[in-house]
């Protein structure tokens, strides 16, 4: 039996080999990755732990991220894309670790041929740059192994949007996404959102829910040692009706 082409992992512990991954966490880590391409950070280097994060600190490399919700106290930054749209940019390359986020961009890129980074404020973009002829896998970061409402809200948003036979987990999330007005909607309803209100971190809530703001269209160029690098769409990389892109080779620079 010929698999499914459009398939959803509403946790990363559902992840299987496949062409093109779209991993999304939207409150908070994707909308970060993207907030931060889009304010001219040339790379982010996503992380599967606090603990690699630090190891990879060095000149020109900006720690952020978040534990429990909250800013690791000795990063520069937290995991709020409200607040890397505004903060001035202080180096070459942002170095990430959140709780469900980057460690589901770094379990994505073991996996799968291309992996894409998806969000609602770079919905249109990320829709563009998934090959119409690939198998997709829409990967859910999900919070702390289990689903999340937004996550599976987005990921319906997708499987609608994408051609291709839908396996019975695009399904369901798309009939999740059919059941919502509005993107707030969902956001604010979810368990995440009410963590982020208990934090006073509520911002980040309406922010996250704007549809296609950005036209950035982040995939992973390499990984390595718990590491996954990302940075913009590369020229001449697979989109809807294009080729597909080569798989990167890159190694890890030194940050400078």
């Amino acid at each position: 039996m010929k698999p499914p082409a459009v398939d959803v992992c509403f946790t990363p512990q559902e992840i299987r080999p496949v062409e093109v991954a779209v991993v999304v966490d939207v409150l908070r880590a994707t909308s970060t990755i993207v907030q931060a391409l889009a304010v001219a950070y040339p790379r982010v280097v996503c992380c599967n732990s606090v603990a690699t994060a630090r190891e990879l600190r060095a000149p020109g490399r900006v720690l952020a991220g978040e534990s429990a919700c909250v800013r690791v106290p000795d990063f520069e930054l937290g995991n709020s894309p409200a607040a890397m749209a505004t903060a001035v940019r202080r180096g070459e390359e942002l170095v990430l670790a959140t709780t469900n986020g980057s460690p589901a961009v770094v379990e994505a890129a073991r996996a799968a041929e291309r992996v894409l980074i998806g969000s609602l404020l770079n919905l249109r973009a990320v829709l563009a740059a998934v090959p119409t002829d690939a198998r997709v896998a829409i990967v859910c970061s999900g919070t702390n192994g289990r689903p999340a409402l937004e996550d599976v809200y987005v990921a319906g948003r997708l499987v609608a949007a994408l051609s291709g036979v839908p396996s019975d987990a695009a399904r369901v999330a798309e009939r999740v996404a059919s059941g919502y007005g509005a993107p707030l909607e969902p956001l604010a309803a979810s368990e995440d959102a009410t963590h982020l209100r208990a934090t006073g971190q509520e911002r980040d809530i309406a922010w996250c829910a704007r549809e296609s703001v950005l036209e950035v269209a982040p995939e992973v160029w390499s990984i390595e040692d718990g590491a996954a690098v990302v940075g913009p769409q590369r020229s001449g990389a697979g989109g809807r009706g294009g080729l597909h892109a080569e798989r990167p080779v890159d190694r890890l620079g030194s940050g400078q």
